[in-house]
């Protein structure tokens, strides 16, 4: 017998499927997660009352602090911070402002945080031809809106290119 809850994540996933969502195999699930979501933000009566209340260089090329946002893949809800992306320019520069533009790209998609990361750095590293490390560092509303219902800020680390290593301690 079809619950209200297999009605309501079918509907879900067809609006999911019509958006384009549902092309992600990391995305299997997400209907019924949202689901879950959606009934933990659920209005629930009465608010209680409140009281008044970016020449080229031959050495290192390191950019801090480029804001990124995203959505993470399992929940729909937001995931941002920043990026600080590293790469030991081998004849080949970017215009810095290349390096937010392909964050953005990759970021503008329901996302897992570390495969954005890996995909940044294997498109720089790929374009450069040179090593690359890209740090990204964001707040998950899904961890701070439900599950853990805690802050805290998730720390991945992602290298690409020719000896990788070479480029392990740019981001210090």
């Amino acid at each position: 017998m079809k619950t209200l809850d297999d009605g309501l994540a079918a509907h879900l996933q067809a609006v999911l499927d019509a958006l384009g969502y549902s092309r992600d195999p990391e995305g299997d699930g997400t209907a019924l997660r949202w689901l879950s979501v959606l009934r933990e933000h659920a209005p629930r009566g009465e608010a209680p009352g409140l009281q008044p209340l970016f020449t080229p260089s031959y050495g290192p090329v390191v950019v801090r602090g480029i804001p990124f946002y995203s959505l993470c893949v399992h929940h729909l809800l937001p995931f941002f911070g920043t990026a600080d992306v590293g790469f030991l320019p081998r004849g080949r520069l970017v215009g810095i402002g290349s390096i937010p533009t392909v964050l953005n790209h990759f970021a503008r998609q329901p996302q897992l945080q570390e495969r954005l990361g890996e995909q940044v750095a294997q498109h720089l590293a790929a374009a450069l031809e040179a090593p690359v490390i890209v740090r990204l560092r964001a707040r998950h509303l899904c961890m701070e809106m439900r599950g853990a219902h805690s802050v805290g800020e998730i720390e991945t680390i992602a290298a690409a290119g020719p000896d990788p290593e070479t480029v392990s301690g740019l981001l210090g």
